[in-house]
């Protein structure tokens, strides 16, 4: 990552990587481009760490090496590698004058619960709040024995003053199939962004149709790469024992767009949106979680005017969550007769939940919602509808626009949407009476600190991103009836050919 954009550390668990071969482990570290690698402790396997250690140009450190604490300073961003947290403990040990981690990694760091107290504790939390008190900078606490999804401040006293307490996970994301791999984009000021990708998502894995059994009759007749599967034709790939029509057809549409960086159509509907003389407007909003109680931002990115404008709402409480739907439903009636949105996933989440709050807060515009304001999912005309193959290893919009060139920079590269949205849940918690003052979780209340200015950028970069994506997908050829057909060969070109 370039320096002044933060440090991308990538943890791993042995047994989530052990089956790939030498190329796909490449790929992993080719496609994540991690400047760190952390190796959880569990789970571990020294030979699985050798390998990591061979194949990674960088440091390497393994939860379960000497009893020390390692340094490591990458793009102005410091790191601390304790393998216990004893070692961080200035009571116990002669510590360094100084305690000036941007971030401290450690596995000992877990929350526990009492069965019968229902009470939620962390583990090591004194000598933590310990090194904290002496530290010149923030530090925030990241741990392998928890996922990377875990994001929760605690508090603890040190000589009467209160001491707030970061603790982030960071091991691979339990699922039902592959785990999902994290990178953490950590930057100086203690923020933390995670990205995810599954752990079977590299080398020839990453097609769509390839398993463990294809991807094995794949290099033995000689198509090591997805390069290689790219250049094949369908006729080519249902030589092979075991490849049918489908299975060649998806395949090689996936290596394509996978290994030339664009997308692919599959059929030659019209791209969103289809209103006659519309303009799309792309939007995005950002809630407290999967069943919001509060929008509180929407951001708003019009292509023909180039503006960007959001509505936010960064003082937001449960007496009035519907502030940010209000100024921008009535925002987008007095510049737009016949708006086009656009969303990614909107269907699913941004339009469900914009006409709930409409209908609840806003009721005077509830009928221009539902009459003149057009809506269209980017996602589910190219995915749900298998309009297109986009060229991420998921579809999430973030990788899509990566692959397609779109990177984020600046405060937008350490956030992530999860994090935005489970700091100002618990921001609504902590600011709500709470009588015995703990949160849903049963664990202590503690009111998070919100980036706002950040958050809105990230906001920004996802709008913009989507209309990245939107412009590459207008501009992908349109599927003809011999790309279709059960025995043709797609006569498909890259992106940078029109």
């Amino acid at each position: 990552m370039t320096a002044g954009e933060g440090t991308d550390l990538l943890a791993l668990r042995c047994d989530a990587v052990a089956d790939l071969t030498s190329a796909a482990l490449a790929d992993l570290l080719e496609y994540v481009d991690p400047d760190l690698l952390y190796v959880v402790r569990e789970d571990t396997d020294v030979r699985v760490a050798s390998r990591l250690r061979r194949a990674f140009d960088g440091p390497v450190v393994a939860a379960a090496g000497p009893a020390d604490v390692r340094r490591e300073t990458v793009a102005g961003v410091s790191f601390a590698f304790a393998s216990s947290v004893s070692l961080l403990d200035p009571n116990e040990v002669d510590g360094p004058e100084r305690s000036d981690a941007d971030f401290v990694v450690c596995d000992d760091i877990a929350p526990t619960t009492d069965p019968v107290a229902l009470e939620a504790t962390l583990a090591g939390r004194d000598a933590l709040a310990r090194y904290r008190s002496r530290a010149s900078e923030s530090t925030t606490f990241l741990t392998g024995a928890l996922e990377a999804s875990y994001d929760h401040v605690w508090t603890a006293t040190v000589d009467g003053e209160t001491v707030r307490l970061p603790v982030r996970g960071v091991a691979p994301l339990r699922r039902s199939g592959a785990a999902e791999l994290a990178c953490l984009t950590c930057d100086r000021n203690g923020a933390a962004a995670v990205s995810s990708v599954p752990a079977d998502r590299f080398g020839l894995r990453a097609l769509a149709g390839v398993g463990p059994t294809t991807a094995e009759r794949l290099r033995a007749n000689g198509y090591d790469t997805r390069a290689a599967v790219a250049d094949a034709t369908e006729t080519e790939l249902r030589s092979i024992e075991g490849i049918g029509d489908a299975t060649a057809r998806e395949v090689v549409t996936s290596a394509r767009a996978l290994a030339e960086s664009r997308v692919v159509r599959r059929s030659d509907e019209p791209v969103p949106p289809v209103a006659e003389g519309a303009t799309p407007l792309f939007v995005d909003i950002e809630t407290d979680g999967l069943q919001p109680t509060i929008i509180w931002l929407i951001g708003v990115y019009d292509p023909e005017r180039d503006a960007y404008v959001d509505f936010a709402d960064t003082d937001p409480g449960r007496d009035d969550p519907g502030a940010a739907t209000r100024e921008f439903v009535s925002w987008l009636a007095a510049e737009y007769d016949s708006p086009s949105l656009v969303a990614w996933n909107g269907h699913a989440f941004d339009y469900e939940h914009l006409e709930r709050f409409i209908t609840r807060y806003a009721p005077e515009y509830r009928d221009y919602w539902s009459e003149n304001v057009y809506r269209y999912d980017l996602y589910d005309w190219a995915v749900r509808r298998n309009n297109a193959v986009l060229p991420g290893r998921t579809n999430r919009l973030e990788d899509v626009a990566a692959a397609l060139g779109c990177e984020r920079s600046g405060p937008a590269a350490a956030l992530d949407g999860k994090t935005v949205a489970e700091r100002v849940r618990r921001l609504l918690e902590a600011s709500s009476d709470d009588a015995d003052g703990t949160d849903a979780d049963g664990e202590p209340a503690s009111a998070p600190t919100i980036d706002w200015t950040a958050a809105r950028r990230y906001c920004e970069a996802d709008v913009r991103e989507l209309a990245a994506v939107a412009d590459a997908i207008a501009a992908a050829e349109p599927a003809t009836d011999g790309d279709r057909a059960t025995d043709g060969e797609t006569t498909q070109t890259g992106l940078a050919d029109f």
